[in-house]
């Protein structure tokens, strides 16, 4: 079944105010010059009323030259096409990991559709430039949960030391709220992220949480911290010996854990996880 066209009201309701100039007739392409940004007009030859011709013309963009491939689907999307071709775009914009596609993947982080808004994500970790970053870090305050979620693991992963005071004030915002051994799903992935990205006195301030947040958070705060090579051993010492002095039945655990990671890769963190281990019952 061939899909709808899409109308001036479905273009407004996809992309608001800004996307009048998609639903209007678009002004004719000049296709003798080659394209140097995205634009919001359809790409020459592309006709975005067709889903499928869309689709298919994604996917010839994404074998062919990355740049020009990277302009055409941006312009595309920023043009305005449905949801789900939209979705194949931001895919395939983040597999290209080109530059000219930031003005797309910044207005779909903004997408009033949630899987959109997390497909941009995605795409924007595969950038890794400072504005995606902060882009990124803006969404640790989505309405949706998901999103969060997917923002914070996402800047655990290619996050920068200025996302440190983002990651802060989520988890901060978090950790009041209790919600169990665990802590939301928010809580968690923000707790990663700054154990892996965080400086030293970021870690001695997650030691401050003991006893006051969630463990399940804690936890893989300090994981992350304790397999990091560049963090000095001093520190990773003081996680530990926190951790031996709650001796709780989850801290052995996750002293464990880190032993068995470092057999016969003795530090002093290690010797002194394996102290503590033993006595813990």
């Amino acid at each position: 079944m061939r899909p709808s066209r899409t109308t001036p009201l479905l273009a407004l309701a996809l992309f608001g105010v800004g996307a009048v100039a998609s639903a209007q007739p678009r002004r004719p392409v000049v296709t003798t010059v080659a394209m140097v940004h995205p634009t919001s007009e359809a790409p020459p030859g592309w006709d975005l009323s067709r889903a499928d011709d869309t689709l298919a013309r994604i996917q010839r963009a994404a074998t062919g030259d990355p740049r020009r491939g990277a302009l055409e689907i941006s312009s595309a999307l920023l043009a305005g096409v449905e949801p789900h071709v939209a979705a194949a775009g931001l895919d395939t914009l983040g597999v290209l990991a080109r530059p000219e596609s930031a003005d797309a993947i910044l207005r779909y982080l903004d997408h009033r559709r949630v899987s959109l808004r997390r497909r941009a994500l995605i795409a924007a970790a595969r950038l890794r430039t400072p504005a995606m970053l902060r882009a990124i870090e803006a969404r640790l305050g989505d309405s949706d949960p998901e999103v969060r979620s997917e923002a914070a693991r996402t800047l655990a992963d290619v996050g920068d030391a200025t996302s440190v005071r983002a990651l802060w004030a989520a988890f901060e915002r978090d950790a009041s709220n209790g919600l169990g051994s665990e802590g939301s799903s928010l809580l968690q992935e923000s707790a990663r992220a700054l154990g892996a990205r965080g400086g030293e006195q970021d870690v001695d301030r997650l030691l401050t949480f003991l006893r006051r947040a969630p463990f399940g958070a804690l936890a893989r705060a300090f994981e992350a911290s304790l397999r990091r090579a560049e963090l000095p051993d001093p520190v990773k010492l003081r996680v530990v010996q926190a951790l031996a002095g709650i001796a709780t039945p989850q801290a052995r655990e996750l002293l464990t854990r880190l032993v068995d990671e470092h057999r016969g890769r003795p530090t002093p963190a290690i010797d002194a996880a394996r102290s503590a281990v033993s006595r813990i019952q």
